[in-house]
């Protein structure tokens, strides 16, 4: 890399650095915000629920932006380093340029991998609370539609008559 392609390199590297910066702070309130989520999911507070996908939206566009401005600068970067964007990835560009930036580069890879690894776990994890608090919800339905429907009981001539008794008992209680 000659002398202005240097800079300029640098220069890209730094932009990307800052980006990644960005991104890991999206990240960061993305886990905060699963963290609260679980938690109105478990208190069963739906303003709470409805605030904490709002935050994500918010949370996923911004990130949509960096995501978009991250592959702008790769493609950019790819070419002054005489590379094909799609051939090129963080690990890569680590071993292409000199320190400080190839150390940073990595660090800023470790920490958003591991930061994403914990996003998709807890994503995961409020997933699988949100279905058991659906079939928790279907089977209270089930068992109110049962209770609302009168038995049908049987008489010897053939008849069916229903009778407002049913014989159910309901508990408070799990």
């Amino acid at each position: 890399v000659t002398g202005k392609n240097l800079m300029k390199t640098n220069e890209m590297i730094e932009q990307l650095l800052g980006i990644l910066n960005r991104e890991t702070e999206l990240y960061q309130a993305m886990s905060t915000v699963l963290n609260k989520e679980k938690e109105a999911a478990i208190q069963s507070e739906l303003i709470a629920l409805n605030e904490a996908e709002i935050e994500k939206e918010n949370i996923l566009v911004a990130l949509g932006s960096l995501e978009g401005q991250r592959r702008n600068l790769v493609t950019r970067l790819a070419d002054t380093l005489g590379y094909s964007a799609r051939d090129i990835n963080l690990t890569q560009i680590s071993q292409m340029v000199a320190e400080p930036f190839s150390g940073r580069l990595k660090r800023a890879k470790s920490e958003l991998s591991a930061l994403l690894e914990a996003v998709q776990a807890a994503n995961q994890r409020n997933k699988k609370l949100f279905e058991h608090s659906r079939e928790l919800l279907r089977g209270s339905f089930n068992l109110l539609s049962e209770l609302r429907a009168p038995n049908p009981i049987y008489y010897r001539t053939g008849a069916i008559i229903n009778t407002s008794a049913s014989g159910k008992c309901v508990c408070d209680e799990i």
